[in-house]
């Protein structure tokens, strides 16, 4: 007993400075100077290094950090997880403290991640490529939020055309003033509408559907809606942030999840499950999609290292 106290105490005090290293690479971030305490820290975690007399970032972290549109992404964004982690510790529910900057700069990196996703679907799927290049495909963007998956695909795609889907009124006020400043208000139309309530067959030759937006329940009821609102052989795009579940034969593969693995998805799993969307892995998402009617249901990995996606088809009629 002395034993299990023993470890399971140094196991929790592990743990707690994890937080505390995570929190003070998060403030370094745009810090030009760290005090001693701080330099110090991240520099027995090999993340900081001196520069004459005073402690800053390491300069290939900092790069890394810092290279984007938004440099206080990365420390808005640990905040805001210690926060949630924080609430859920507590045994509550965390309220909604994203404001409008932080709403645009998580649009932002979403459009930016879909830029990856088509790159890889033109490169790994049949027709694509050609489909975005040549053709005038039209986009149905479930949860569009700021409308950045939308204008990724009509920025990448010069025929296209987006009709962006949302419930948040706050989402689409916001859309109408990025999709304005990227000069793309025409190609893009935003609706105030649940996807179970669309009624539209035959529209559209691409869907989006972000797991990590919809509530199980209204991932359900989305299928068979985005199946009969494409056209045949129009495709839908599923992206998961899940990575394949150790238990599920389909997801597992050959050898498995190491321990870290295993971790981090169960972290994940019980994030999504505790904000209320759905938690499906890759090997769910296919099931589900073939369950709905869909073919040729193939995985494009996770090309921005973090969001597993893939994409399936309506079937073409078969010739007489």
């Amino acid at each position: 007993m002395a034993n299990a106290r023993t470890e399971l105490v140094g196991r929790v005090d592990e743990l707690s400075d994890a937080v505390w290293v995570l929190a003070a690479l998060a403030s370094a971030v745009g810090d030009a100077r760290l005090s001693d305490e701080h330099g110090a820290l991240l520099a027995a975690c090999g993340w900081a290094e001196r520069d004459g007399g005073a402690w800053r970032l390491r300069a290939d972290h900092a790069a890394v950090l810092g290279a984007r549109r938004d440099p206080a992404a990365f420390p808005r964004r640990i905040a805001e997880q210690l926060r949630l982690a924080a609430d859920t510790a507590d045994g509550g529910t965390a309220p909604d403290r994203v404001d409008d900057a932080a709403f645009l700069a998580d649009g932002r990196s979403s459009g930016a991640h879909m830029r990856v996703f088509l790159d890889a679907l033109a490169e790994q799927v049949p027709g694509f490529a050609e489909l975005l290049d040549h053709g005038s495909p039209r986009l149905l963007d479930v949860g569009t939020g700021i409308g950045a998956i939308a204008a990724a695909v009509v920025e990448r795609a010069p025929g296209a055309s987006a009709v962006g889907l949302d419930v948040d009124a706050r989402a689409l006020r916001l859309a109408e003033g990025y999709l304005t400043e990227r000069g793309l208000r025409d190609r893009v139309e935003t609706r105030l509408l649940d996807v179970a309530d669309l009624s539209e067959t035959g529209r559209y030759d691409l869907a989006w559907l972000p797991l990590s937006v919809l509530a199980p329940h209204a991932t359900e009821a989305a299928l068979p809606r985005i199946r009969a609102a494409l056209r045949p052989g129009g495709r839908v795009i599923a992206a998961t942030a899940l990575p394949a579940d150790p238990a599920d034969p389909d997801e597992n593969g050959e050898g498995g999840l190491d321990g870290g693995a295993d971790v981090h998805a169960a972290v994940v799993r019980w994030r999504m499950a505790r904000s209320g969307v759905t938690p499906w892995g890759p090997g769910t998402v296919r099931r589900r999609l073939q369950a709905c009617g869909f073919a040729d249901v193939r995985s494009v990995g996770a090309p921005s290292g973090t969001v597993t996606v893939l994409t399936a088809r309506v079937p073409e009629p078969s010739t007489p």
